[in-house]
């Protein structure tokens, strides 16, 4: 009796962005809170790049609604945290 070939899926773009939280951490207990956010602003604009200019249900672990909802949502968010690490007292 054969086993069903199970379906691999390699989702490079979300271990990128898995990554690149851990960086975030490592930022904020070394060099501070905005740097770390500073890391996850690059990490978010990246994302919304990936999905602007990948078509469809790439890039695997970032896609989940519609290209332009993803990318409206990824850049608000950094947006919001690029704006909020710059009040003072961060």
């Amino acid at each position: 009796m054969t086993s069903p070939l199970t379906e691999r899926h390699r989702a490079p773009a979300l271990w990128l962005v898995t990554l690149a939280i851990a960086v975030a951490c490592v930022a904020a207990v070394v060099e501070g809170a905005r740097s770390a956010a500073l890391v996850l602003v690059a990490t978010l604009v990246g994302a919304a790049l990936a999905r602007l200019t990948r078509r469809g249900r790439e890039p695997e672990g970032i896609a989940v609604r519609s290209t332009w909802f993803d990318v409206v949502v990824l850049t608000g968010l950094a947006v919001g945290i690029f704006v909020l690490q710059a009040a003072p007292g961060v």
